[in-house]
């Protein structure tokens, strides 16, 4: 058996997470693996496996725009599609919404599922409708602190390939997407535009040395009034500072600049003063996608510690040439 299949019933579930680190792991153990980028065209479909995966094959998709509807006919050609590319060990990104259809689709193409689902889901169901075709169940983004009741009530409950906790990089987004995200102009830009934002902290009134404030968090996003250079230089000294972005369009006085441009720390300029900035900043979440090679590397930390390495034994079994 060459052909994993990611499959989930309902949206941003965190398959292509699911799929990116299964590629990733199977990678580690020295098997060759390729993965679909879509079953249908990217243009007009979602975009599944990252084209970033280094050492990946990435097949372009392959049946040309989603339709509204699904029919039996077109799930058999997308299983001849994969059951001819899975030469080698194969991921594929399901977007069939049901769980019938998505063990159709494994039927036709000779493949085993890796199911994705959330702590709430009916487990039992899952189980009974896709059957033989199910090789694993992941749970995702549970609450830290459930993580071990739900192991022990779930334990009987095989085939549970892992559960995922809550992890604040999987809802991060970059420097440059938060700059966009706030329609936000780069005072001073550099390559630390692609690091991650994990936290945002608003400077304002600071009681204590500004330096400990901003230090309190890693990977921070810095929302400051652009007429306060001691909270900017603070920010900045800090060391846990990835970008500063200024309110009211106000330009900071030139040390800054200078202090910005030797440790390579980006200046957003934004409109918006510093209450809205903040309130804006909060719709961002909703835009996060599995799209930095950094959450990969998280994801594949969670996913080993996490996993049953039972199944995973099985998952490498049914994945070899």
């Amino acid at each position: 058996m060459n052909s994993i299949i990611v499959a989930s019933e309902k949206p941003k579930t965190g398959k292509t997470m699911v799929g990116s680190v299964l590629c990733s792991y199977l990678q580690s153990k020295n098997i060759k693996v390729g993965a679909i980028s879509s079953l249908f065209d990217p243009q007009d479909s979602e975009s599944v496996i990252p084209d970033w995966l280094k050492d990946i094959e990435v097949i372009p998709g392959m049946l040309g725009k989603a339709p509204k509807k699904t029919s039996s006919d077109l799930i058999g050609r997308a299983g001849l599609e994969i059951k001819k590319l899975s030469k080698n060990s194969l991921i594929t990104e399901s977007h069939l919404k049901t769980l019938e259809e998505n063990k159709e689709l494994a039927e036709s193409s000779g493949s085993r599922i890796v199911y994705v689902c959330d702590k709430d889901s009916d487990i039992s169901k899952i189980k009974e409708v896709l059957g033989p075709s199910l090789l694993g169940i992941v749970i995702n983004n549970v609450p830290r602190y459930q993580i071990e009741s739900l192991k022990m009530s779930l334990q009987d409950s095989n085939p549970i390939l892992g559960f995922i906790p809550e992890n604040r990089y999987m809802v991060s987004s970059t420097v440059d997407q938060y700059a966009n995200h706030m329609k936000g102009k780069y005072l001073y830009e550099s390559e630390r535009k692609n690091d991650l934002i994990l936290n945002v902290l608003i400077g304002g009134i600071v009681l204590d040395w500004s330096v400990l404030y901003y230090k309190s968090k890693q990977n921070v996003l810095a929302i400051i009034r652009g007429d306060r250079p001691d909270l900017h230089l603070g920010a900045m000294q800090s060391g846990t500072v990835n970008a500063l972005m200024l309110t009211k369009a106000i330009e900071p006085i030139e040390y800054v600049y200078y202090e910005a441009k030797k440790l390579e720390i980006p200046i957003i300029s934004v409109e918006t003063d510093t209450h809205e900035t903040a309130n804006l900043v909060e719709g961002i979440v909703e835009k996060s996608v599995f799209d930095h090679p950094e959450k990969l590397n998280k994801m594949v930390i969670e996913f080993e510690k996490n996993m049953n390495f039972d199944l995973v034994s099985n998952l490498l079994e049914t994945s070899t040439p």
